[in-house]
């Protein structure tokens, strides 16, 4: 990673959140070249004079959220080794409690605006996550 003592505050927030919404569209797809294609997509179309930054973390997950996801399980995906270990079993989640947990629980977005995102009911979300949570706790 280079040295960001030298950049602008405000290029060391967007690489934040650039490193945030690319970690973030890992989890969701289950395909880091997935979500290297959503976010490279999103800062295309992200207007920084007109939009602000949060705009951008939204654009890729929104991206990120439209991808075919694979199921991780069967295809693993060998450029998640620098996640740690408990982001790797987020990985090994079956896809739609994947999206949900990634969503609610890790991007802390709203029920609603989750559901949204992958065409489901908000209640079907809170299920999916809560199924999530315990395929996790159980080591799955």
């Amino acid at each position: 990673m280079e040295d960001t003592a030298a950049m602008p505050k405000a290029g060391q927030g967007i690489l934040r959140l650039l490193d945030r919404a690319l970690l973030t569209a890992h989890l969701l797809t289950g395909s880091f070249q997935q979500a290297e294609e959503a976010t490279l997509g999103a800062i295309g179309s992200w207007r920084p004079g007109e939009e602000p930054e949060e705009v951008l973390f939204q654009n890729v997950l929104d991206a990120a959220a439209r991808a075919q996801v694979e199921p991780s399980a069967n295809n693993p995906d060998r450029s998640a080794s620098y996640l740690p270990n408990e982001l790797k079993a987020v990985l090994g989640l079956p896809p739609q409690l994947r999206s949900c947990f990634v969503l609610r629980i890790l991007a802390g977005l709203p029920a609603q605006a989750c559901a949204r995102l992958l065409s489901l009911h908000s209640d079907v979300v809170d299920r999916y996550t809560c199924d999530a949570v315990q395929c996790l706790a159980r080591g799955a």
